[in-house]
């Protein structure tokens, strides 16, 4: 499995693009802008979805014109709909020049197991920088997408609408579980790992853990 990482819009959000080297099978994570750069890195693969890691319109700006292009069904939690066209600031829908959002296709929830041809992914909900964000883990390769809940040395913000600081610190538990050697692609910023964000001071200061 592979990783492709376009960081892309005013925002330098991470929108990644995961396939399979021999068949070409590919899934689309978290397409935020800059829809024809990411329509142009796809042209040798064969997509089977759009995923998103939680509703803000940095991370679905460019999901509706995908799903136009590409005809492929989209993935989200659904109690982040409610997300999908709200500016949350004013006129950002034209600082990330987002296009109206679709509802998903299919509402994900935490343990499902999604199957894209030869890509495979174990969905866990974290709740907390959204109601409705969740993460895409690749148990096999040790790969996990985690949207804007965890980043390299911080976290996800909770001040946003639907925003919860109890539950993001729930959900930071939960991922600091998973083995240690996990990489973690964050919806900005640097790739990382659970073993680094152990010592992560937003989740030491919260938790008082000794890992």
């Amino acid at each position: 499995m592979k990783v492709e990482t376009l960081t892309v819009g005013p925002l330098a959000e991470n929108c990644f693009i995961v396939f399979e080297e021999n068949s070409k099978d590919a899934v689309v994570i978290d397409p935020g802008a800059d829809g024809d750069f990411i329509l142009d890195e796809l042209k040798d693969l064969d997509v089977k979805a759009i995923l998103a890691t939680h509703g803000h319109l940095d991370h679905v700006g460019q999901v509706g014109y995908l799903k136009e292009k590409l005809n492929v069904p989209f993935y989200m939690n659904k109690k982040d709909e409610f997300l999908i066209n709200n500016e949350i600031f004013p006129n950002f829908a034209y600082i990330v020049k987002a296009v109206k959002c679709p509802s998903p296709d299919f509402d994900v929830k935490d343990g499902d197991v999604l199957k894209f041809g030869n890509l495979e992914f174990q969905v866990i909900e974290t709740p907390g920088h959204t109601p409705g964000s969740v993460c895409f883990f690749n148990k096999k390769e040790k790969i996990i997408f985690v949207g804007d809940t965890l980043f390299k040395g911080s976290v996800g913000r909770t001040d946003l609408p639907g925003g919860n600081g109890k539950m993001l610190d729930q959900s930071l538990r939960k991922l600091m579980e998973l083995p240690e050697d996990t990489v973690v692609y964050s919806g900005h910023g640097p790739k990382t790992t659970i073993g680094t964000e152990r010592t992560n001071p937003f989740i030491t200061g919260v938790f008082r853990l000794k890992w």
